[in-house]
């Protein structure tokens, strides 16, 4: 399972990641931000505009990005979530992730700045996605969006969220049109999964950060049987909105993520699952210039597109 060779170069040119556990966590915060801002937008996938506004939550008023797509609306929605454990990243350290999905999605897209760990333990995240969700819902109209074809979607930590909120709004009676995860691995770590073996020392992610990462997030174990928590765990998974779920091939949560493409389609869901090879976690925020990481947004945003449905042309 070799990395890809442009990986593999910025990755020799780069010193060794030596792993979150022990790291100051402002200094994770601003290593991640920093690494993260610097990297460029896709310069074929343009937005028409971006607004940031708040708009309001559980513990007070939440920051969103609003991405508007070319064209006459109203536009479908889509509510996307950043990646970055639970514990970093913020609305413009995956800036480019949520332009690209913007365009190749044709969708109004609503990035959240959700509340992270530890300051604000599970399940301070979703309760945020899920009152951004039913914002969406109740305002979309006003934004030049249309509340009847709301999507999900998220990378990473973000995916998870994502796919959580599709539970949620199932269980709430919230239709959704679809929902996208990338390389979120819907599960709390602890399955014995051959990707975690594989490439516990990464690259990128180690298998320890990940157990780190849910360290942060869970205010205690027992929560990750929580299917806001990992959504892998839920007691049926019959009736969820279409999922597209993108894997990177050389990473420790891929076979989790996978494992729950598996449980969706065994209960009836309608799957578009791909694992991008060579790609490690996080590869997605390369899509100025890594093809495998166009590729997956393109995938990603075609997979929107057709479950939006024919109004979606403009």
């Amino acid at each position: 399972m070799p990395v890809d060779p442009m990986i593999e170069a910025m990755l020799a040119q780069a010193p060794e990641w030596p792993g979150v556990r022990g790291m100051d966590l402002a200094t994770l915060r601003q290593s991640v931000r920093d690494s993260s801002v610097m990297l460029p937008a896709a310069e074929d996938a343009p937005v028409a505009r971006t607004e940031d506004r708040f708009i309001p939550g559980p513990a007070g008023d939440m920051r969103v990005r609003l991405y508007w797509p070319s064209g006459d609306g109203p536009h479908p929605v889509t509510l996307y979530m950043h990646g970055g454990g639970y514990v970093v990243g913020d609305l413009d350290t995956q800036d480019m992730i949520a332009r690209a999905l913007c365009h190749w999605g044709k969708t109004l897209l609503v990035s959240l700045d959700y509340r992270l760990a530890p300051e604000h333990k599970f399940p301070a995240a979703p309760d945020d996605v899920w009152a951004a969700l039913q914002w969406l819902a109740a305002n979309a109209g006003d934004l030049g969006g249309d509340p009847k074809r709301l999507a999900v979607a998220g990378d990473s930590a973000g995916g998870n969220l994502a796919c959580a909120a599709a539970l949620r709004a199932r269980d709430a009676g919230l239709p959704l049109v679809a929902q996208i995860n990338l390389y979120g691995s819907c599960n709390a770590p602890g399955e014995d999964r051959s990707s975690a073996r594989d490439f516990a020392d990464g690259p990128i992610l180690k298998a320890d950060d990940v157990a780190w990462f849910w360290e942060q997030y869970l205010a205690n174990p027992a929560q990750a049987d929580d299917s806001q928590a990992s959504p892998f765990r839920a007691e049926s998974h019959s009736g969820l909105a279409p999922a597209f779920i993108g894997t990177a091939e050389c990473d420790p949560s891929r076979d989790d993520a996978e494992a729950y493409a598996v449980k969706l389609v065994a209960a009836g869901v309608d799957v578009t699952a791909k694992r991008y090879p060579g790609m490690v976690h996080g590869f997605a925020s390369w899509v100025a210039f890594l093809p495998g990481a166009r590729e997956a947004l393109m995938n990603a945003g075609a997979f929107l597109v057709s479950k939006f449905g024919a109004d979606n042309a403009n």
